[in-house]
């Protein structure tokens, strides 16, 4: 008896110790790189080779809890308007608390005369102020757009906007992923992704269009095109999946789940328009959606 509660003290030891060591816990304060240290709000932290995505508070500050197998990783910070940073882990827990200062991505250059024509400014993609539909989200859902180049136009993308509406019991501030990508090669669906940093989002009001600026990031014009992709995170990012009661076209009562986070709106696909509209969960294929298009749009100032 003895024997076996000897056994049982040391199993249950080792059981609390490996769980305890699951995890590691990072800490820091991001602040700007300047003498002052102003502090950075809600940045963006993202573990490497991972979908693990974290955000600083309000003053800057962050303390997060990471699978200890990442420790291996970086820890990429970024934040619209300054430089990203990549940090190896380990170097981060040889301290208990890391202050990251971040470099403003704008930079003041010497003044240079240019003789040539005014920049324009374009905006492409939908531009209705009310949507038909919206579709509600699920666990890392992308949502793509294809914006054409049919004029041939060289330039920088400037921002991009989503029409976004809130499905039942959601939330509609909750974050979501920006990403732009180019046409796959001699194919219709999103390709190579032409920003690397995990840009993240939140609306403020329902049924009204979001504006996300990325011109720090100086993306050119792609001669074929791009996609703009709305990216629903993973499931822990948001509170507990929500029901609904829904009628179907044939009367029925059934349960849908929902979740709370953000939906795009999308605009009926009439007569003589093309679908440019495409989706996809997690890593599976893209989808060709053939019924509606969704609403988002770029602007563009074209050389």
């Amino acid at each position: 008896m003895k024997r076996s509660l000897h056994l049982i003290w040391i199993f249950l030891t080792f059981f609390i110790f490996t769980a305890n060591a699951q995890n590691v816990t990072l800490k820091g304060k991001i602040v700007e790189d300047v003498p002052e240290a102003y502090p950075i709000p809600n940045a963006t932290l993202t573990i490497s080779n991972t979908k693990l995505i974290y955000s600083a508070n309000k003053n800057g500050e962050f303390s997060i809890s990471i699978p200890e197998k990442n420790k291996v990783d970086s820890l990429i910070i970024t934040s619209l308007g300054y430089k990203a940073k990549v940090i190896s882990i380990k170097d981060m827990l040889k301290t208990q608390f890391s202050t990251v200062k971040l470099k403003s991505a704008f930079l003041q250059l010497d003044d240079v005369v240019v003789n040539a024509k005014k920049a324009t400014k374009l905006y492409v993609g939908s531009d209705k102020e009310r949507s038909f539909g919206k579709y509600c989200p699920f666990p890392e859902l992308q949502h793509a757009f294809y914006i054409p180049n049919d004029n041939n136009t060289t330039g920088i993308i400037r921002s991009v906007r989503f029409f976004i509406r809130e499905c039942e019991n959601g939330v509609i501030d909750a974050p979501f992923r920006v990403k732009l990508y180019g046409k796959a090669d001699m194919r219709d669906y999103p390709g190579q992704e032409l920003i690397q940093d995990a840009i993240i989002a939140r609306a403020q009001k329902n049924n009204e269009w979001l504006s996300v600026d990325i011109s720090q990031y100086n993306v050119e014009v792609p001669y074929d095109g791009f996609f703009i992709v709305l990216e629903i995170l993973p499931l822990q990012y948001y509170s507990s999946e929500v029901t609904s009661t829904e009628t179907t076209y044939d009367g029925n009562k059934i349960t849908v789940m929902h979740y709370p986070a953000p939906a795009i709106g999308y605009e009926k696909l009439e007569e003589g328009l093309i679908a440019r509209s495409w989706r996809r969960y997690g890593i599976n294929k893209w989808e060709k959606v053939d019924q509606y298009n969704y609403m988002m749009g770029a602007n563009i100032t074209a050389d």
